[in-house]
């Protein structure tokens, strides 16, 4: 029974708000266990694991179970809308975090607010993020027509769903997973260079701002990390069941993204302002102004990371007891 009880609350977990869970898993476990009383009689014995996991796999992927509680969706399909759904917010959190990136270095750049940068790159982008929408509609269209997916829901495993254990605290939601790993790639991109936003801003006549030393010093290391720390969001999205090696890399991203920031902020200067038009008073209060917001932005982001490798030490020595 411990294979239905999994995918049970595998079911639970996705499905629609507004649902009485309680109600939809005690209709289910009726059904489930009417079906397994009936092919247990039919055999003359009890079933074995393999048998019950095969009779769940006839019963329905726990995604498309729980979509069918919630409003028919008729776009798509209702079996085929849960994944078309997920594809689509992994693309546009991919496209937004990519845009959010590049107002982010805008407003450092040019010495505006963040609020101001973001909705100048909001309104220029928005036509990316349509376009990407419609792409992946149109996938997923020729997928119910062509009944490619049909095999995927088919050949799913009951055996791969988490163990009851795993299921105490509710896992990170599949959105903020796909968000981080789309800031991930988005960071990625641009510190290799694939994303080019320039360190001038066109408001702003003449203004340049250089990167110090420290980042070419620091290139290679901080690209590491962060390829490190996409790989850590990518086996917490897709193989959660992986404790150890998430456990390790969380601890060993912390550490060294902490290792970085102590050597980062042992520059004190980060960012130089530079304009040939440009008042000098003007010119020395936005380099100042930059590099202090550059100096509280470290020492956050070192707290956050200092908790967060607490946190899992943690868990390994609570794990270990």
């Amino acid at each position: 029974m411990d294979l239905i009880d999994r995918y049970l609350t595998a079911i639970r977990w996705n499905l629609p708000r507004g649902v009485n869970a309680d109600d939809v898993i005690a209709e289910l476990r009726d059904v489930i266990a009417s079906r397994v009383e009936d092919r247990e009689e039919s055999l003359g014995r009890p079933l074995d694991e393999k048998e019950i996991s095969a009779l769940l796999r006839e019963f329905g992927h726990p995604l498309v179970v729980a979509a069918r509680y919630g409003t028919q969706q008729s776009l798509i399909g209702p079996d085929l809308f849960p994944f078309y759904w997920f594809s689509l917010k992994v693309v546009l959190a991919i496209c937004a975090a990519v845009m959010v990136v590049t107002g982010v270095i805008n407003a450092i750049s040019g010495g505006h607010s963040i609020v101001r940068a973001l909705v100048h790159v909001l309104t220029s982008g928005w036509w990316s993020l349509l376009a990407n929408a419609g792409l992946v509609t149109l996938i997923f269209v020729v997928l119910e027509r062509t009944g490619w997916l049909t095999e995927y829901l088919e050949q799913w495993s009951p055996e791969e769903l988490p163990d009851l254990k795993d299921f105490k605290v509710k896992p990170q939601s599949a959105w903020e997973s796909v968000f981080q790993v789309a800031v991930g790639i988005a960071f990625i991109l641009w510190w290799v260079g694939l994303i080019h936003v320039p360190l001038a801003y066109t408001d702003v006549e003449g203004l340049t701002l250089t990167p110090a030393p420290v980042w070419t010093d620091l290139w290679v290391p901080i690209l590491a990390l962060m390829v490190a720390r996409l790989v850590f969001n990518l086996i917490q999205w897709l193989r959660p069941r992986w404790k150890l090696a998430r456990a390790v890399l969380s601890v060993a991203t912390a550490a060294g993204g902490l290792a970085l920031l102590a050597l980062i902020y042992q520059a004190g200067h980060w960012l130089t302002a530079t304009s040939a038009t440009m008042p000098a008073d003007q010119l020395a209060d936005i380099d100042r102004s930059t590099n202090l917001g550059i100096h509280y932005a470290i020492i956050v982001i070192g707290v956050i990371w200092a908790l967060q490798c607490a946190k899992e030490l943690w868990r390994l020595y609570a794990g270990r007891r």
